[in-house]
């Protein structure tokens, strides 16, 4: 039996290049037809444009096709987190609608996944956007590398592949789409990387672009955080608080015996010293109190199950298939 891949994609006012995208993606996967089984699952995040209808109009030539049109534009990541929740692929291939993406080059992608990884990320090693976009995306690829310990070039495209067993687990949220090779290594997911085409967009400007660049850095603390404690949260609040208290008795204890060797009046003399001591053993206290509170908050989160971020308004082309066949119909509202 052929597996079945879900091509997935964002879009947001892509009204100019939305048809050619499809037409190429068509084309890209015919060659794979007696390999793979196909579906096009377009997430419409709240286009102002006439993208949508464009889409609907697809589905009357192309019946592999499903939108899914939230009820408003929430973003990059949840438009994603759409998509794979909607796909019933067993490979997910997720690539921009903006065709600074190339649908020719899923072939290379599933190509590699079949070699025996999990996840096949897209690397733009030769970015055609300027400098003012090159340089705060390197700068955030490099620390991401620093931090996560996996040697990804390219965090911040979306073109990737993956096995549907390791991404469906995974819940994005924020701007976490860029952070899906890290939370894929921590599952355990073998990753691998292949070199891809890039180019300036043809057409339009960029729907998701550097005005994000100050919350991809703030995300980096988190990404510590969820990467390494997530389900035990009071090991990273341990720690910290502990170092606190540490630093804090240490200094009052120096303090103490400073001064009844030398007989001074340490609080009077030293104040701002004693006063420090003091602060970081409450200070302590508080982050351990904190780690408590953030275990009981991730017990609560994982007991209440799926959480979604978005609300899918209507979704076309929905019945249920058996694999490979599709039928060209839409969803009641």
């Amino acid at each position: 039996m052929k597996k079945l891949v879900s091509v997935i994609a964002p879009v947001f006012n892509e009204e100019a290049v939305i048809e050619e995208f499809l037409e190429r993606l068509v084309q890209a996967v015919a060659p794979l037809a007696d390999r793979y089984a196909f579906e096009f699952i377009m997430v419409d995040d709240g286009s102002r444009d006439t993208s949508l209808e464009r889409m609907k109009g697809a589905l009357r030539r192309e019946i592999r096709l499903r939108i899914v049109e939230l009820s408003r534009n929430y973003g990059q990541t949840a438009a994603l987190q759409a998509g794979l929740d909607a796909a019933r692929g067993d490979i997910l291939v997720t690539l921009d609608a903006d065709l600074q993406h190339f649908p020719e080059e899923i072939a290379a992608l599933l190509a590699k996944l079949e070699e025996g990884y999990d996840m096949v990320c897209g690397w733009r090693y030769e970015r055609a956007e300027g400098v003012i976009r090159r340089w705060p995306s390197r700068a955030a690829n490099f620390l991401i590398r620093q931090i996560s310990g996996l040697s990804v070039h390219d965090f911040g495209t979306t073109f990737r592949a993956y096995d549907a067993e390791l991404i469906k687990d995974m819940r994005l949220f924020g701007e976490f789409h860029r952070y899906v090779p890290v939370l894929g290594a921590a599952a355990g997911g073998r990753i691998a990387e292949i070199p891809i085409r890039n180019i300036v967009r043809p057409a339009g400007k960029s729907s998701y672009g550097l005005g994000r660049s100050l919350g991809v850095f703030l995300d980096l603390l988190l990404l510590v955080f969820l990467s390494r404690y997530m389900d035990r949260p009071m090991r990273a609040f341990g720690k910290l608080g502990l170092g606190a208290f540490v630093l804090g008795i240490s200094i009052f204890t120096f303090l103490v015996i400073y001064g009844t060797y030398f007989h001074i009046a340490m609080v009077r003399e030293y104040s701002g010293w004693f006063i420090t001591s003091v602060m970081l053993i409450l200070t302590a206290v508080q982050i351990m109190l904190a780690g408590i509170l953030a275990e009981v908050l991730m017990r609560v989160h994982f007991a209440q199950g799926d959480r979604r971020v978005y609300r899918v308004r209507r979704e076309w082309n929905v019945e249920e298939p058996s694999r490979g066949t599709y039928a060209a119909v839409a969803s009641s509202p």
